[in-house]
């Protein structure tokens, strides 16, 4: 599948409170910050998967929007992360995802973006599911950043970006795992200039009060993924 307006809106959240929602079977990626404290990161990412569709055959293909809510995570070597939910547009994608990801909700998207050569002036997305919403406006024009724990913008965007392992609970019991396929992004870097997350909150690891201040907002305009069938990830 095409994935277009790839958006990753990062947060970095002591590692505590991770600990209490990411089953024990995981290593959490972690860092310390400039103050001492062992933090990890949460993103909330949001993109239009455009002709998805089985290897074997062009069609048939199906579009749909998408948000997820995922961390970082190593299990038996295998670099990844572990996804906390979806939303999705549509039913047919509703049906497909709740057969491997047990957390999955159907949500209405309200999407709109302005973009350039130059990266995106603009982009706003809306979810709003049965147990909560999604919101964020951002800008993205800028190139990642060295911040801490970073040494340079590209280690910064491989960090988040370059995930080949997606973990999630399975709705059959015990925890699912799916390899991914895509190239190294290059995404754009910006800024949330007004943001909700319900999940976040819901989950005890975002509270209201830190919504507007990510680690990192990363926008790119398109990436072709290959998802290969899930299987249970093991103990």
């Amino acid at each position: 599948m095409d994935v277009e307006n790839f958006t990753l809106i990062t947060h970095a959240v002591p590692v505590e409170r991770l600990r209490r929602v990411v089953p024990e079977r995981f290593t959490l990626e972690t860092f310390e910050s400039t103050a001492g404290q062992e933090m990890g990161f949460i993103s909330v990412s949001s993109f239009c998967n455009r002709q998805i569709h089985w290897s074997a055959a062009r069609y048939p293909a199906h579009d749909f929007d998408q948000s997820t809510f995922r961390t970082y995570v190593t299990h038996r070597g295998r670099r990844g992360a572990y996804f906390f939910g979806t939303y999705v547009s549509t039913r047919l994608s509703f049906i497909a995802q709740i057969m491997v990801a047990a957390n999955t909700h159907l949500a209405e998207f309200e999407v709109s973006i302005d973009k350039d050569e130059d990266g995106y002036t603009r982009y706003e997305s809306g979810a709003v599911a049965s147990h909560g919403e999604l919101h964020f406006e951002i800008e993205a024009r800028d190139v990642p950043e060295a911040q801490h724990p970073f040494a340079t913008g590209v280690e910064h965007s491989e960090f988040i970006t370059y995930r080949l392992h997606g973990f999630s609970r399975s709705p059959f019991g015990g925890v699912s795992y799916g390899p991914i396929e895509h190239r190294h992004m290059d995404p754009w870097a910006g800024r949330l200039l007004q943001g909700r997350f319900d999940m976040w909150e819901e989950m005890g690891l975002l509270p209201r009060d830190e919504w507007d201040s990510p680690f990192s907002v990363l926008v790119e305009p398109s990436v072709r993924f290959t998802l290969h069938p899930p299987r249970p990830a093991g103990p």
